[in-house]
Order: C-alpha cells, then structure tokens, then sequence
C-alpha cells in the first residue's frame, strides 16, 4: 500500500490518507459485528401476573374464562402444564424468578432485609443488560433490592394499587396503564433491539384494602354476569371443620370471609376475578398487535406466567400460602416465534419458576450462572432431553402467625406436607387417585415408611439450599 500511495499521492499526504482508510474499515468492522450480534439476539417479553393459578386459562381447560389472546400465544408456542412455583407468595416468588434460586438460599420475602446485592448479580435483567440488552420494567415489582433497581433495568415503570389511577385528569384502570407503558416501552426500543421487557400486572390480584376486592374495566361489567360460577369440591364445611385448629384461624380463613362466605358474595367476587383476567388477555392482545404493526413480532419471544396460585374458596380459604396444588401450581407459556411449526405443544413434566431465569438467559445465549438452582428449558422444549424433575420442593418462610410455615415433597403421584411449628401434623396424598387432596394418608401406618423418607428428604434438601447462602 505504501508504494501505491506515494506513486499516485503527493509526499508526507499517504500517511494521513492511509490512516482515513484505516480508521474507516475498524469502524465498518465494528458496526458491523454489533449488527450481527444484536440481529441475532430475540427480544424477549416476560408477562407475570399475579395470583393467577394453572387453570385460570380457556387453553388450561377452564370452560369459562375468555382468554382469546394468551390463548393464540399459547397455540403458537409451548405451555407447560405441570409448572410449580417454588413458594407460594408474591414476593418471595418474584425473587426466585429474577434469580433461579430457592426462597432457602436467597431468604428474601416479607419482613426480610432486602435482597443480596450477590443475588442480584446474577439474575437474569442485570445479566442481560450488562450483555447489551435494553432492559425494562412495567407494573408490580414486589422485591426489595440492597441496590438501586436502576442497576438491572435501562427503563422502569413501577406502579400498584389502586386499580383506578388519575392520568391526564381522567381515570385509567391500572392493567390499561400498564399496558400503555408496555407499548411505550417496546416502541422505544425498536431502534435500540435488542430488549427484554419484564411486565408484572398487579392483576388479577384483590386490593385487600377495599371491600369490594376486585375491579375491572367498565366494558366488561357484562362479561359473566349470566354465568353461575361452580363451588370447588372441597369448599364444603364438613372438610374446613375437619382440619386441625392451627389451619383454621388463618390468613386464608380471614380472607375467605372477605370474598367467599356467602353464596352471593362467592358469585361476586370470583366474576371480579375472572373479569381481571379477561382485562390482562385484552391488553397482551394490545401488545402482540403492537409487535406485529411495528414488525419485530416475528424475532420476539414471550413467555406468560402466574406468580403463584390461588384459593378461590377451596379448603374455605382465600389467597394462597399453602402446599396444595391450587396454590403452588401456575400457568406457564413460552412462544418463540423462530421455532418450527411442528415443536411439541405441550408438556406435562413438572418444571418450576426457578427454570424461567436460566431459561430467559438461554435464549438470549448468555450463560446461565452455576449458581442457580434452576435449569434452562431449552433442553426439554427442543426434545433433547425428556426427564426433568422427578421430586420438587417448595417451602413458605414467611414468618407471620396468621400463616403457618409449610415445606412439601411433590412427585407425580406424591405429596408430602409438613409444618415446622406443628411437627405432629402431616398430610400425604396420593395426587393420581386424589387430584383435589382431599384424602390425607398420613395416619395410615402402611405409609409410615414413607413419610420418613419423604422427611428426610426434605432435610437433605434444606441443608443444601442453606449451604448455599452467600456468606
């Protein structure tokens, strides 16, 4: 070149002509590759809601809750139909599903110090933005951090209660805001792809403060208003009579007489929750038009998720805390728009909200960290793998006396409950013959054998999770 440069280029101008050039192929180079690494990269929207258990969806087999849109997504992608939260509250869960780690390990839920900035470190919206994501937060977040929420997202809309919020000198139903802010986001961040947008409704959660719980926007006032919601099989008095009296004065008893304890007001309230479901599918419907319109819908991937489950009058109780299936099992739904056509559907293994952090770091191809205890669904979704858990484990911590702590075993055709600090209770049901749990084996000596290793099994695994603990 430097021949070339002084036979057609008058003397001392080559060097600087030469330098223009390359200067000018570094920077091509440089833009180039961050094209090829972003273009590559999926935009990912993670939807929780709150308190919206496993069969809350027309696709999960409920015959009357309208879902038309979670549904669709549902369709295109893969749902899983054994999906656990690892304990049953909002915020202890929330913590799990930023981190992969066990509510044992990370110790944040109600009245806990807030989470280790360790925890942190490793959970899935701080990886994602140190590795060039947009990242951003809409709605309810529920965790408190020992750093700034700043450090994990790029963009953040963090709102509650109540349900009717004045914006612009109007009034705005909160998960209509929410979306907007959605919106807002994602149209933001279209020149700045890739993203990751976590979106928490506070819905179909009741405001606890207000006696009439639940609220919906006016244009579904009508929506099953003929419909006569059905009685859970296990809302009978003679089973809430049966229990021991340490499970009877509860929070969920507590709240049960708030929205369940007349025939009325059970009608009521569960249309009240069930209208606040219809109002979230309406606006991720607002949300996949908007990906569509915007045309980045088919490089966006989006995964639906319930925080935890939820009583809606079975075993007489209210909300959630407990180790029965109502409570810790949760809808999960995964669309990748990039898969083929013919990627199984549905999935019957039991996975858990540990799996979705590692998994949302799998699809962005970051590295899942070692130290989460959940595991990328990559591997069953793409039939590499078919075995997953065999055994999970789920435990409640909180520490309120209006609230029993629990830990449970659970295995396809097993579960194992028991009460820290009423060790002489326990329940076991066999989940293939007695699916609602209303048949505890417990007192049966035949079984004896058992539960002791269903004990030990539970201490084994408490001690690990322990272990684990940053120091």
């Amino acid at each position: 070149m430097k021949k070339l440069l002084k036979r057609y280029f008058p003397k001392f101008k080559y060097a600087f002509l030469a330098l223009f050039i390359i200067l000018f192929f570094c920077q091509f180079s440089r833009g180039q590759q961050k094209k090829i690494n972003n273009t590559n990269r999926p935009n990912i929207i993670f939807i929780l809601t709150d308190d919206q258990r496993w069969d809350m969806l027309g696709i999960a087999g409920n015959p009357i809750i309208v879902t038309p849109n979670i549904d669709n997504i549902a369709k295109k992608g893969v749902r899983f139909t054994h999906t656990f939260v690892t304990t049953p509250i909002c915020a202890a869960s929330r913590a799990s599903i930023l981190t992969g780690l066990f509510e044992r390990t990370h110790d944040f839920t109600f009245s806990k110090p807030p989470l280790n900035k360790a925890y942190m470190d490793i959970s899935y919206p701080y990886l994602l933005k140190n590795a060039g994501y947009r990242t951003g937060f809409v709605g309810k977040f529920g965790v408190k951090l020992a750093t700034s929420i700043d450090s994990i997202f790029s963009s953040k809309n963090v709102n509650g209660f109540p349900y009717w919020k004045e914006v612009g000198g109007k009034k705005k139903y909160l998960t209509d805001l929410q979306g907007d802010q959605a919106i807002q986001f994602i149209q933001g961040s279209v020149q700045q792809e890739p993203f990751c947008l976590s979106l928490s409704f506070s819905a179909p959660h009741a405001d606890d403060d207000s006696k009439e719980q639940y609220f919906w926007p006016a244009s579904l006032d009508s929506m099953y208003a003929s419909v006569k919601m059905p009685i859970p099989a296990t809302a009978r008095n003679e089973f809430y009579d049966s229990l021991p009296d340490f499970l009877k004065g509860t929070m969920s008893r507590e709240r049960w007489h708030w929205r369940f304890d007349t025939p009325d007001k059970f009608q009521q309230m569960v249309k009240g929750y069930y209208r606040m479901i219809t109002a979230v599918d309406q606006t991720v419907g607002r949300i996949t038009d908007e990906l569509n319109k915007l045309g980045i819908a088919d490089n966006t991937i989006i995964i639906f998720m319930g925080d935890n489950g939820y009583y809606l009058g079975d075993r007489g109780y209210a909300d959630k805390w407990l180790m029965h299936d109502v409570s810790i099992r949760v809808p999960l739904i995964i669309y990748d728009p990039r898969k083929s056509a013919t990627t199984k559907k549905v999935f019957d293994q039991m996975v858990l909200n540990i799996d979705v952090a590692p998994t949302i770091l799998s699809l962005a191809g970051i590295p899942v960290p070692k130290q989460m205890h959940g595991k990328s669904l990559l591997p069953l979704i793409n039939g590499s793998v078919k075995k997953w858990y065999d055994t999970i484990f789920c435990e409640h911590l909180m520490i309120e006396p209006k609230i029993p702590n629990s830990e449970c075993i659970r295995t396809k055709q097993w579960k194992f409950i028991r009460y820290p600090n009423h060790p002489e209770y326990i329940e076991l049901y066999n989940l293939i013959k007695d699916p609602l749990e209303e048949h505890n084996l417990a007192t049966q000596k035949i079984y004896k054998e058992m539960i002791n290793q269903f004990q030990l099994q539970c201490d084994k695994k408490i001690n690990t999770l322990l272990a684990n603990r940053v120091k």
